[in-house]
C-alpha cells in the first residue's frame, strides 16, 4: 500500500470525477445518485447505470461477495456510513486506491502502475491517469493489453468528466488525449 501524498493528485481527481463526483460531499451514500441511476435503469429496462460511492465500493471489495441483492445492498450501506463516521475522506480514497481492482491482475494503484507503465504512481502523467481511472469499471474491457481502442475511448471520457467538473480545462484534457500512451509491455 501507499500513502495518498504518493498519488498524483490527478490520478486522485480522475478517480473522484468517474466514480463518485459528490464524494466529499456525501456521507457514504450518495442518495442523489441513488436515484439518478434507478431511474436511468428504470427507462432502459435494465442495469446500466450504478448509483455506489467510492465508499461502498471499498465496504463491497474488502467485506462483501459481488452478489447483486437488496440485502447485501442494505450490509454495504451500513457499512459505508460505519466507515465514513470511522476515517477521513482522505483515508478511504487512499484505501480505495490501494485496492481496487485495475485489471491484468493489478490490485491497487501502485500495481497498476507497474504493469501498465512500467513506472511508480508518483511518476504517472495526466494521460495515463485518466486512462487507469477509466479500468475499475470494467477491467476486462477497458484494458489497453485487450482492446486499446475501448481503453481510449473511457480514457477520453474520464477527461472529459475531469474538464466538466473542473479538475482540468478543455484545453489539457484535448492535449491528454492527444498523448501518446507507452505501455509497459
Amino acid at each position: 500500500a501507499i500513502p495518498l501524498r504518493s498519488v498524483p493528485l490527478t490520478m486522485q481527481q480522475a478517480i473522484i470525477a468517474v466514480e463518485d463526483n459528490r464524494f466529499y460531499n456525501h456521507v457514504g451514500l450518495d442518495i442523489e445518485g441513488i436515484i439518478r441511476a434507478s431511474l436511468v435503469n428504470l427507462q432502459s429496462g435494465a442495469l446500466v447505470e450504478g448509483g455506489s460511492t467510492i465508499t461502498q465500493q471499498l465496504v463491497k471489495n474488502l467485506f462483501l461477495t459481488h452478489e447483486r441483492t437488496m440485502n447485501r445492498k442494505l450490509e454495504e450501506a451500513v457499512l459505508a456510513l460505519a466507515i465514513e463516521c470511522r476515517y477521513t475522506k482522505e483515508e478511504i480514497l487512499e484505501m480505495y486506491l490501494n485496492n481496487i481492482y485495475f485489471g491484468s491482475n493489478a490490485y491497487g494503484i501502485k500495481q497498476a502502475a507497474e504493469i501498465y507503465f512500467a513506472k511508480t504512481p508518483d511518476k504517472l502523467t495526466l494521460s495515463e491517469c485518466a486512462l487507469l481511472a477509466g479500468l475499475p469499471n470494467a477491467p476486462s474491457l477497458y484494458s489497453p493489453y485487450v482492446n486499446f481502442t475501448a481503453a481510449k475511448e473511457r480514457q477520453a471520457i474520464v477527461l472529459n468528466v475531469m474538464s466538466k467538473n473542473g479538475y482540468i480545462g478543455p484545453t489539457l484534457a484535448n492535449e491528454a488525449k492527444a498523448e501518446q500512451i507507452k505501455l509497459a509491455k
